[in-house]
């Protein structure tokens, strides 16, 4: 839902692929934005989820039930 930490539908598109892995070049391509508004989108989703780091997007990314698009095989 993009009332995930209220985060906005445009801030929800940029956090999963930051949980991709993408950089933030690639994400701008990927959503036809500039890399600027990307850095802008990333400042407000880490106020937004209280982390520091791109990990933590993806950490709270799973913590509210968004599949991992790189799980670890269990063995």
């Amino acid at each position: 839902s993009p009332a995930l930490y209220g985060l906005s539908r445009r801030e929800l598109d940029v956090a999963l692929l930051v949980a991709e892995g993408r950089t933030n070049l690639q994400i701008a391509e990927s959503l036809i934005i500039s890399v600027r508004a990307v850095e802008c989108h990333l400042s407000h989703i880490f106020a937004k989820l209280g982390v520091t780091s791109r990990a933590g997007v993806s950490a709270a990314l799973r913590r509210a039930g968004k599949p991992d698009p790189h799980p670890v095989p269990a063995f």
